[in-house]
């Protein structure tokens, strides 16, 4: 793979990791333009530099999350769940890029659903107020998972449905917010893991990675700055626009 190739991936990379978009749809489209797929190491790397683009813009609620980790916890169990018991069907949809108009298609309606969730809100109909109810409780916790766990899927945007989830169960916007990205935490750290018992530490080209790993971690925490205004004003379902025209073109290069 060229370096132009890398740095395009690491940039893919970075902004769609975090953006509700998509990392892995965005990555499956780029490698099929490419016609190939970046090496382990490179995969490895890029994890590690939005890992720690999550870990710096969140420093400050390190007490949050460690209140949190029960219901961390819980909400990292369904996805990991399917994933053992469903290991075969899932590659199988990771290696069909037939499947990826329909995924962002299910992004586009969990994004444009926070519109409503929000209306409802401002109409407070309810007693009291869906806004007001932010405390987490294990059934929430499994809910949010549950959503989390569709993005075992490329096309699924994790961000996206963990968020959706996260509003549905009575969290602020800010608050789903912050729990969707606490998530990213284990489940980035799972893969991470998984991905350096594939391969051979002394294989792990630091040197010449370090740019493109420079660039992701840089690129994440704009990214993650863009997606906290856009919850702050409230207008996460634009990117639903996006995610409907990714998934019209797709469907019509089929």
């Amino acid at each position: 793979m060229s370096w132009y190739q890398s740095l395009i991936l690491a940039l893919t990379q970075a902004i769609t990791e975090f953006l509700p978009v998509s990392s892995s749809g965005h990555l499956a489209i780029v490698q099929g333009f490419f016609n190939s797929t970046p090496s382990l190491s490179l995969d490895i790397l890029l994890n590690t530099a939005t890992l720690f683009s999550v870990l710096f813009f969140f420093r400050t609620q390190s007490k949050d999350f460690l209140n949190k980790s029960v219901y961390i916890f819980l909400s990292s169990l369904p996805a990991i769940f399917i994933t053992l018991i469903f290991k075969n069907q899932i590659q199988y949809v990771f290696s069909q890029s037939k499947y990826l108009p329909v995924s962002f298609l299910v992004t586009s309606l969990l994004l444009f659903l926070t519109k409503s969730i929000k209306n409802n809100r401002d109409k407070r109909t309810c007693s009291p107020p869906l806004a007001e109810q932010t405390t987490l409780t294990p059934l929430k916790a499994l809910t949010i998972g549950l959503f989390q766990s569709l993005a075992i899927f490329p096309g699924i945007s994790r961000s996206a449905s963990t968020i959706f989830a996260g509003l549905l169960c009575g969290l602020s916007f800010q608050n789903a917010f912050q729990y969707s990205f606490y998530l990213f935490i284990p489940a980035s750290l799972g893969a991470l893991i998984f991905g350096i018992t594939q391969t051979n530490l002394t294989s792990l080209s630091l040197f010449n990675y370090f740019p493109y790993t420079t660039v992701c971690f840089l690129m994440g925490l704009v990214s993650l700055k863009l997606l906290r205004k856009t919850i702050q004003s409230k207008k996460l379902w634009y990117f639903s626009f996006y995610t409907l025209l990714v998934s019209t073109f797709l469907i019509l290069l089929n």
